[in-house]
């Protein structure tokens, strides 16, 4: 089966010219419909196009559903079955994608140029392979104490009763187990998103079969020992457990749905932080796929940043200095290296110049040695806990103090959070490339005293 994922030019171009495509305004944050509404019509423009190809819509129920098209100004009844047809589109409201299925290459070729010829930057899908944490430490049973040195700030917030409540967090990872002891008081909005191209979304209690993404979770949103328990949660299962691989469909389906959520009206006047504690090593994807990766997350977060105004956070990798991850140094992300509780760089820490934009990596530090968080459950359903080390779990622990000012300040959202995060980090005795601006920390009211 080959797929592609296909953008419009046009909505592109505009979103990275205008500041007024903002999904959000200062005063409501709520949906820029202009911006929405020129998705619709474009997608609507090009379904006829596509239906008369021979491909057929793929729906939310993931089914090939009996639909009605007009070609040629004659009413054409098709039906098909995803034995009968495997060809088909499934269209992405919000992000304005279509992602194009086929075992036949000839028809994803015609595909292609109709996209093209309608305006769309076509990308093939590209499969990726994520990096695992660096070491695995001690394993726990019980939940340890001041989990985190009073630098961070962490403890003058939750002092102040700031804990990240109205703040709406992203996770892209391998899952969240949502019944580990952390989470059970928690309505996390989870999402399974299968690496089949005929299999829907599941929405489902959370699971995690590896433990990563709880791990991630629970240093964000831990009841007892995440760095803004309050917030609300919305998680993605895009990477698989046993291989740690993901493709650029999955990530671009899990965004659009993350956009979906957003748009519910309790979620409109929340500030957003996404998180993306996953990596790719160049040198692990081909040339050709390694330059189309690159063209596709880059447009997706672009779109997150300057239309959305969200905040993207990722981890910079954990190859040492001299090396970087993607996307962790593309210039619309919040890219976030790691340091040990002795603010010294970890040895593992990724950091250098952007290809991009020459622009040294990574932005912001995070604690990221011997990092505390849950795992997973055993088989009596007691909650594990273990000591995990990486920018992947630096990278959570910064979109956290983010959490923390967003929600003590409603002024602070997207790019204004971002400055705000580079402001009051706490410089260290190390170079740019190992820590950027310094350790993550919150300050309140901006004093540079805690």
């Amino acid at each position: 089966m080959h797929s592609i994922i296909a953008l419009p030019k046009e909505i592109n171009d505009q979103s990275t010219k205008s500041t007024t495509q903002l999904i959000k305004d200062t005063a409501t944050k709520q949906t820029n419909s202009n911006f929405l509404s020129k998705i619709q019509s474009t997608l609507s423009s090009i379904i006829p196009k596509l239906t008369g190809l021979g491909f057929f819509e793929l729906l939310s129920e993931g089914f090939i559903e009996q639909k009605q098209t007009t070609i040629d100004n004659q009413n054409v009844h098709q039906t098909s079955t995803l034995d009968e047809q495997d060809s088909s589109f499934e269209t992405l409201d919000y992000l304005g994608a279509i992602i194009i299925n086929s075992g036949d290459n000839s028809k994803i070729k015609k595909a292609q140029k109709t996209l093209d010829d309608a305006g769309y930057e076509t990308i093939p899908d590209v499969q990726l392979t994520m990096q695992k944490p660096t070491s695995f430490g001690q394993e726990f049973r019980r939940r340890k104490t001041n989990l985190l040195p009073e630098e961070s700030g962490i403890s003058v917030a939750h002092n102040n009763g700031i804990t990240g409540q109205g703040v709406l967090v992203g996770v892209l990872d391998t899952g969240c187990d949502a019944d580990h002891i952390q989470f059970r008081r928690k309505q996390i909005e989870f999402r399974y998103v299968p690496p089949n191209y005929d299999e829907k979304l599941r929405n489902v209690r959370g699971f995690d079969v590896d433990g990563h993404g709880t791990h991630v979770c629970g240093i964000i949103a831990g009841e007892k020992i995440g760095v803004a328990p309050d917030v609300d949660l919305m998680v993605a299962s895009v990477i698989e457990s046993e291989s740690y691989r993901t493709s650029l469909k999955r990530i671009t389906v899990a965004l659009n749905w993350m956009l979906s959520e957003i748009q519910r009206v309790e979620n409109r006047n929340k500030p957003i932080i996404i998180n993306m504690s996953l990596g790719f090593k160049p040198e692990f994807i081909s040339k050709e796929d390694h330059d189309y990766l690159m063209i596709g997350i880059q447009e997706l977060i672009r779109r997150l940043v300057e239309v959305f105004d969200i905040l993207v956070v990722a981890a910079i990798g954990n190859d040492s200095s001299g090396n970087m991850c993607f996307p962790g140094y593309i210039p619309e992300t919040l890219s976030v290296g790691a340091i040990d509780f002795n603010n010294n760089a970890a040895c593992f820490s990724g950091g250098g110049t952007s290809p991009i934009d020459n622009e040294t990596q990574p932005n912001i530090a995070g604690y990221g040695v011997d990092v505390f968080s849950s795992l997973e459950r055993n088989s009596n359903n007691r909650s594990i806990y273990k000591q995990l080390s990486g920018t992947s779990m630096a990278s959570p622990y910064v979109a956290g103090i983010a959490a923390l000012y967003a929600s003590s300040n409603s002024e602070l959202y997207g790019e204004k959070l971002r400055q705000h995060l580079l402001k009051t980090a706490l410089p260290l005795n190390e170079n740019q490339d190992r820590v950027g601006a310094g350790l993550a920390r919150y300050i309140p009211d901006g004093n540079e005293k805690i």
